[in-house]
């Protein structure tokens, strides 16, 4: 039994030893079917053929040879490290796997980055499909990882991003993508101040343009109406505005838009007293 054992790792040692030479080459389709025997049902024994299949799939990955390189990559270099925490000691190659995982995770995060920049409305499933994917691979890494952070940051990138489509459009699916997009953000991070900030000054705009896209040509109906309508929208910033200076106080962006907001809807007692803290707020 023992000489079977010893076989059957001297065989797997060549295998290895094979693939990787394979790989050196650019040769990883044959240097993957060097190690597939090892690969049906992997035991601890085989966690350094786990993860030299993964290191040459993340190799492909790389020269972009197969589109899911990428999630095989991940998923045979995870296997690896697991098995790896079956045996008593860390293995030599075990800093290597980690690190191609922590580029691999990498990597689809710089695609959220990408897909944020080239973003098109109704894409935000796939962005976050992409974000799951970095977290899951910075959370089996580090287990202690906190991405609120980072998720909250795409919540408002997309807002900006559907801020620059609502200015070419006008379209009002596009403003209330705007909206949308940073009440995701504040619920994930309820104490982020600029969020709440940026979302009562979207809202609040919104209210100013409808009422300066008036001219001599707009009716007595269209008047009454769009008057009815930028209230409307003058008053649901105010909480936001509200919750905003509640997280930085005596913040003067802040109270100045807390004093036109009350200005707009005619509180003439809160206009004056937001003046009054502003002021105070300038001099210090």
């Amino acid at each position: 039994m023992c000489l079977a054992q010893s076989s059957a790792f001297v065989s797997q040692d060549l295998a290895i030893e094979r693939a990787i030479a394979l790989g050196k080459s650019g040769q990883f389709e044959d240097g993957l079917k060097q190690l597939r025997p090892f690969l049906l049902t992997p035991t601890k024994e085989d966690a350094k053929a786990c993860y030299v299949a993964g290191f040459l799939l993340k190799e492909r990955f790389k020269k972009g040879s197969l589109g899911g390189d990428r999630a095989e990559a991940i998923r045979w270099l995870r296997k690896a490290v697991e098995l790896d925490g079956l045996h008593p000691a860390i293995a030599s190659w075990r800093n290597s796997a980690e690190k191609a995982l922590d580029y691999l995770g990498d990597t689809y995060f710089n695609d959220v980055v990408l897909a944020v920049r080239t973003f098109e409305p109704g894409q935000e499933a796939l962005i976050f499909e992409l974000f799951e994917a970095h977290e899951e691979v910075a959370t089996f890494l580090d287990p202690n990882l906190d991405a609120i952070e980072e998720r909250t940051e795409i919540h408002k990138n997309l807002a900006i991003a559907y801020r620059q489509w609502f200015e070419v459009t006008g379209d009002h699916d596009h403003f209330e993508g705007i909206v949308d997009q940073y009440k995701e953000a504040l619920a994930l991070s309820p104490m982020d101040m600029t969020a709440a900030y940026n979302l009562a000054v979207n809202i609040y705009n919104r209210g100013v343009a409808q009422i300066t896209a008036m001219d001599e040509n707009t009716t007595l109906p269209e008047i009454l109406s769009i008057n009815e309508s930028s209230r409307a929208l003058f008053e649901r910033a105010l909480p936001w505005f509200e919750k905003a200076d509640m997280h930085q106080p005596n913040r003067p962006e802040t109270l100045r838009g807390l004093m036109i907001v009350h200005h707009a809807l005619f509180h003439s007692e809160q206009e004056e007293a937001y003046r009054l803290q502003l002021e105070k707020a300038l001099m210090r």
